[in-house]
């Protein structure tokens, strides 16, 4: 380490030119060392793409002009340029070159996924972070040899800041940062325990006090500190938006920040200090500037996540947010200090403080000892206060790694990247299920559940029970299989698609037998997902008896262990009644019923609702956080109790939630004493009154448009323009969309609209539409069915939309549905398909067969469509029927729960407004062809998001190719699916494209795409068992080559496929 703390072994010049920078990277200038900062946005992250209004934007290096102003005004740095975030406030922010900069750390945390190199096949996850830091003291004491003592503490930032010529104290190398811990008791973002809650810190606000003229002041109003910024007009580039500021001198400004640390120069006015005692300072000749000697906090803002609800008393406040007194917290809370190390243990978790943020020793008289060029500063030396903090100003971390193929390595975090994958790459130690060990099972039924468990947004989806469940040992990432060892006799139910595992269920004994499958067998759950990192709550090994009462209920199978995001829909006192539930379940079960010890000891004679009596010996234990999963599946959690950290082996079972997400919604709710005066019955199915009902934001995925045109240049006519396009799904056609013209209503007057609703208004408009196809959806053995048609009857009441009221009384609105149906009826191009119903014209279904030449060749793409009352101004509202199971999306932009991101839509955000949907120049039809021909493309995982310029570049090839690659085998599923289950409404579609002539087998007219999907198959797996000739010929026009793990689960498809196709020929020949 040198004198400015950056590691001598940094990479060298030519490594950091090949890599790329990401996000929260530590970094510092090549020309100036000790400027240090983190990356705050780049290139390829869309989701950092906002315009720096809020920034204060410098300029330390030479940018040019036009990628400046281009960034400014979109937020996106251009191509090879990162914005970086210099850890003073005052040294502000500044787009910088890459080559400019040099990589410092790159702080990863344990469980996340890395790779040596993006286009490596192979992944590994962190098992272990150990960092060690270089640190500033924020004040210092120089020794005066004069008087054989030392002289008055000096602060380290001047009034100039910390870039000057100034002496500076001597520098503390190689910390670790076991060895450290946050300089405030609390700070934003940390895990508390408090009153049996688990809560995280969300703001807290602070007092100031400061060193002026050698003597401690109050500020009345820290929240008008200012900093003093110093750059001249050449350097300044943006100040931030709304923030008060005002310049002193032509290099000199004062910003108003509300966030100010010890060691930290201000400047405030005389009226707004204070005595330490509250005196006034009139008379005393003070300055206006000082240091800050302590921060000290008045008051927290917790939100509550969850609660134990094995503990005596009640563990339950009314809101989840809550606003607490300094003095509640302080000697009565627990911080969760996870970067607290058990002596003699080896797994570290050193992520926790970052550079810029400012720390303590945990034990100020060992590292006094420990560092010689340590010397505390006395309190009676700072007015009382403790300046023995520190600046930390660079960092270097260790990974240790294992690898997917059982290997662990031991590397510098710089050597390593990120891996940003849309699915969970499975690993050893990963608890996985065989798909064929899947059974679904009955559940509750929707009306029986109580009001939390209808809140959860898969709480429709199956119950299954897993009879194959086991450890991954080793993983082949590039030929995509596994050696698992399996359990010998568990028993799993998963509620809500996988999401909830049932409070019942076991693992059992893990058993001798191990196989190799293929990944695509195997599914990885939620409700099955541990990860090493995962702060987990816990249901305890020894309860009180007095919560063994469980009341008669039937509200068993209603929740369970699973990640707290996706129960972040829920209030508080609804997560209350859901860990109350699982509770019960867990006491009733086998199980817990032979794992747990049982506390016999009387309760205090005055024992109530708030009695906290007996709570001690369970005050912390219920949070702790995983430290590492092996390969027999054992578990090791930390508990951070104050004086007992500790690793403990923890049963699977006794993981009651993964907290995985901090936010969720605040709400009030009723009293305790209400509370107990509810029966089980009445706490299950307690629900918030209707002005308090939650709503849940859904963020879409965005950025810019994927294709190289404008959706401008999308017209439409009255004219027939089919000729001109070329269906998806067919050889040698492409995805050319007809023009489309503004659209114009017809000139004739209003119609008069009819006075008995909706029906009346669709019927109208079937009668209205001209010679367009009218009929049902019988099948004709002969001819093709249309693109476009009216059918008679209701519609399927599996459409998505069958529930929203029809389209209101608007003879403007009913004209422009008409004039879409007569561009859909003459434009449509081959391979798309379009339904609707004389008795509700509001609502359409598609189907879109994939293109060829596509992992989407062959499979149907059905989606459901709404005219809402607020059409034409707002775009169509559509939902895709993804049958993937919870395999994932086929799609970045076709989600599992049915949202599509388009921008034509509005829900994909784009600069550029010509892309969303126009009232007067937008289309059904332009949505379609957009689908089809922006979305089900050959390289799908660039639809992310962002990830346009990576094709380019033609980086993450591997990661594109693995996603197409299971993109292909899950389509292969929706031909099954289709088939299999007849998409209502669609059944002359599928039939005519999918299935032979029953009146004709031999008929040469029909696409027969099952047979063709069936053939292009085994041509795929032919292609791998004779891939060892190296003719250089690709698998399809869509991927090179299938690995092992995919030939293996084609192979069952192809069966799958074949035995409808001999039922389809069988019955034909009948």
């Amino acid at each position: 380490m040198n004198a400015t703390g950056v590691p001598p072994d940094a990479p060298n010049a030519e490594f950091a030119r090949a890599m790329k920078f990401e996000l929260e990277d530590a970094c510092c200038l090549k020309s100036n060392p000790s400027l240090v900062g983190v990356v705050q946005k780049t290139h390829h992250d869309i989701n950092s793409h906002e315009p720096p209004d809020d920034y204060l934007v410098v300029s330390y290096t030479s940018v040019p002009a036009e990628a400046l102003a281009e960034f400014l005004e979109t937020g996106v740095p251009p191509k090879g340029f990162v914005f970086v975030g210099f850890a003073e406030f005052s040294q502000g922010y500044a787009l910088i070159h890459e080559d400019d900069l040099q990589l410092i750390d790159r702080p990863v945390e344990i469980g996340e996924i890395v790779k040596r190199h993006p286009d490596d096949t192979m992944s590994g996850m962190v098992i272990n972070a150990s960092a060690t830091c270089t640190l500033e003291p924020i004040a210092s004491r120089a020794y005066n040899s004069s008087i054989g003592d030392f002289d008055s503490p000096e602060f380290t930032e001047s009034s100039r800041g910390y870039d000057t010529d100034a002496p500076r104290p001597p520098l503390l190398h190689d910390v670790p940062l076991s060895e450290l811990v946050n300089h405030e008791e609390f700070s934003e973002g940390d895990y508390i325990i408090y009153r049996q809650k688990l809560g995280i810190i969300r703001q807290v606000e602070r007092d100031a006090i400061l060193r002026v003229s050698n003597m401690p002041v109050w500020v009345l109003n820290p929240d008008v500190l200012e900093v003093p910024v110093k750059f001249d007009d050449k350097g300044l580039i943006w100040m931030p938006k709304d923030q008060p500021s005002r310049a002193v001198t032509t290099d000199t400004h004062f910003l108003e920040y509300d966030f100010v640390y010890p060691g930290q120069c201000v400047f405030t006015e005389r009226g707004n200090m204070r005595k330490i005692d509250g005196a006034s300072l009139i008379g005393l000749d003070v300055d206006t500037h000082g240091y800050v000697l302590a921060t000290p906090a008045t008051e927290y803002q917790v939100e509550w996540l969850c609660m134990n609800v094995f503990s005596l008393g009640m563990p339950y406040t009314g809101d989840r947010m809550e606003l607490l007194r300094a003095s509640a917290l302080q000697g009565h809370a627990m911080k969760c200090d996870f970067g607290k190390v058990p002596t003699g243990v080896a797994v570290q978790t050193d992520v926790w403080l970052k550079i810029g943020d400012r720390a303590r020793f945990r034990d100020p008289g060992v590292a006094a000892q420990k560092y010689p060029s340590y010397q505390p500063i006395p309190a009676n030396e700072s007015f009382g206060y403790d300046l023995n903090m520190f600046r930390i100003i660079s960092s270097n971390t260790e990974l240790t790694v294992q690898w997917q193929d059982g290997s662990i390595t031991t590397e510098n975090s710089r050597s390593l990247r990120r891996f940003y994958g849309f699915d969970d790459e499975i690993g050893p130690g990963n608890i996985v299920a065989l798909k064929d060990g899947l059974e679904e099972i009955q559940g509750l039924p929707l009306d029986s559940m109580p009001s939390f468990s209808r809140r959860l947004r898969d709480h429709k989806r199956e119950t299954m029970r897993v009879r194959t469940v086991g450890v991954v040992q080793t993983v082949d990432s590039r030929e995509r299989v596994a050696t698992v060892r399996w359990y010998k006799d568990p028993n799993v139910e998963l509620l809500h698609g996988g999401q909830i595992l049932r409070p019942c269920s076991s693992l059992g004994e893990l058993g001798d037998t191990i196989s190799q499958v293929s990944l695509y067998e195997l599914n990885m759950f939620p409700g099955l997902g541990r990860l090493p990192g995962d702060i987990v709550l816990l249901a305890p090994d020894t309860i009180h008896q007095s919560t063994l009462q469980v009341p008669d209920m039937e509200a068993f199978g209603v929740s369970g262990p699973c990640n707290f995001s996706y129960t972040s829909s829920l209030s508080f006192f609804q997560m209350y009644t859901y860990l109350e539930a699982m509770r019960m379940e867990m006491l009733n079960s086998e199980w817990f019923k032979k794992t747990t010890s049982v506390d016999a000891t009387p309760l205090p004679s005055r024992y109530g609702l708030h009695q906290n009596g007996l709570n001690g010996r369970f005050s912390t234990d219920f949070i702790g956080q995983v430290v590492s999963i092996d390969t027999t599946g054992t578990i090791t959690v930390r508990l951070v109790g104050v004086n007992n950290c500790r690793d403990v082996r923890v049963p699977f079972e006794r993981i009651m939630m993964v907290i995985d997400e901090d936010e969720a919604n605040p709400a009030t709710f009723p009293s305790p004493v209400e509370l107990s005066q509810m029966g089980a019955a009445n706490l299950f199915n307690f629900d918030l009154r209707d002005d308090l009902e939650m709503t849940t934001t859904y963020e879409y995925e965005g950025g810019e448009r994927l294709d190289d045109g404008g959706e401008d240049q999308w017209m439409t006519d009255d004219t027939d323009d089919s000729s001109s396009v070329q269906g998806a799904g067919f050889t040698g056609q492409d995805n050319t969309a007809p023009d489309v013209a503004e659209i114009r209503l017809p000139e004739n007057p209003d119609h008069e609209l009819r006075e008995d609703g909706s029906d009346q208004e669709m019927n109208y408009l079937a009668e209205d539409t001209g010679p367009m196809a009218h009929g049902d959806t019988q099948p004709s053995p002969s001819t093709a069915p249309p693109g476009f048609l009216i059918l008679e009857g209701l519609p399927p009441s599996d459409h998505r939309f069958i529930t929203e009221e029809a389209t209101g009384n608007s003879g403007p609105r009913i004209k422009r549905i008409r004039k879409e149906f007569e561009i859909l009826n003459k434009s449509l191009p081959p391979g798309i398909f379009v339904r609707t119903w004389e008795s509700r014209m509001d609502l359409l279904r598609v189907l879109i067969i994939g293109p060829e030449g596509t992992p989407y060749e062959y499979a149907p793409i059905v989606i459901d469509m709404h005219f809402s009352n607020d059409f034409p101004n707002q775009p169509p509202a559509t939902f895709f029927h993804s049958w993937t199971s919870g395999q994932g999306r086929i799609n970045p932009n076709l989600y599992e729960d049915g949202k599509i991101c388009l921008s034509i839509l509005g829900t994909w955000p784009t600069r550029n407004p010509e892309e969303n949907w126009s009232p007067i120049k937008s289309t059904v039809l332009q949505i379609l062809v957009s689908i089809m021909g922006l979305v089900l493309v050959k390289d799908p995982f660039y639809n992310e998001a962002g990830y346009e310029a990576l094709a380019a570049e033609g980086d993450r090839r591997v990661e594109s190719c693995q996603y197409t690659e299971k993109t292909f085998l899950m389509t292969r599923k929706f031909i099954k699916h289709a088939l299999e289950h007849p998409v209502a409404g669609m059944e002359d579609v599928v039939a005519w494209n999918y299935l032979v002539n029953p009146a004709d087998p031999g008929d040469g007219n029909r696409p027969v795409l099952l047979r063709r999907a069936i053939e292009a198959a085994l041509a795929m797996i032919e292609h791998y068992n004779s891939s060892t000739s190296g003719d250089g010929r690709s698998a399809s026009g869509f991927v090179s080559r299938l690995s092992l793990g995919a030939v293996v689960m084609l192979r069952k498809h192809v069966t799958d496929l074949e035995k409808l196709d001999a039922a389809a020929t069988a019955a034909a020949q009948s």
